[in-house]
């Protein structure tokens, strides 16, 4: 006479017949019920392949790296976005450092070839370049890039000032190269 088998909770939860030579009796006795029931809500029948590959994937990892497994992988990843984001911060910071640069340099430029009789172009080229020090002298962040912009004469402002200071002037370029006086950011 056969003696009956208990069946394991993932059998018994699913219906089915169990036998001796069941794969899930180990994982799962009949005496913990509780652990196949978490397991199947946890991985649903559409996420088994994921959880399969997961499996596998942390499988192979922990047999190169019997101590860590995937952490160690994790953790090199982690260290890599660390650098990353400390290398876009510095160029960052240097592109803000050449752009401040490159606003004095033009400020310069445009302010001394304004015409003294030009009344509001100079007031304009004076305001401008007051808060262009008021912004570069405010402006000292040591552990994070926080670009003001309220203060910066927007582009096409840059360009018209360019364009009336040169054509006061009679110059029609600028270092060599002409400026785009009908310029159109919205193109």
């Amino acid at each position: 006479m056969a003696v009956p088998i208990m069946p394991c909770a993932a059998c018994k939860f699913l219906r089915r017949r169990c036998t001796n030579s069941c794969i899930l009796l180990p994982y799962f006795p009949p005496s913990e019920p509780e652990k196949f029931v978490a397991v199947h809500k946890e991985v649903p029948v559409d996420d088994r392949e994921d959880a399969v590959t997961s499996m596998v994937y942390e499988a192979k990892a922990r047999l190169r790296d019997p101590v860590y497994g995937c952490v160690a992988f994790v953790s090199s990843l982690q260290s890599q976005v660390f650098h990353l984001q400390s290398e876009l911060n510095a160029a960052l910071a240097e592109a803000m450092a050449l752009r401040a640069q490159l606003s004095e340099v033009f400020s310069t430029v445009i302010c001394s070839q304004a015409s003294p009789s030009s009344t509001s172009m100079a007031k304009a080229c004076q305001d401008y370049c007051h808060d262009q020090q008021l912004t570069e002298g405010t402006n000292h962040n040591h552990n994070h890039i926080h670009v003001d912009t309220s203060n910066v004469m927007p582009l096409k402002s840059f360009y018209s000032l360019q364009c009336a200071t040169m054509s006061h002037a009679g110059s029609t370029s600028f270092n060599g190269v002409v400026p785009a006086c009908e310029w159109d950011p919205q193109q």
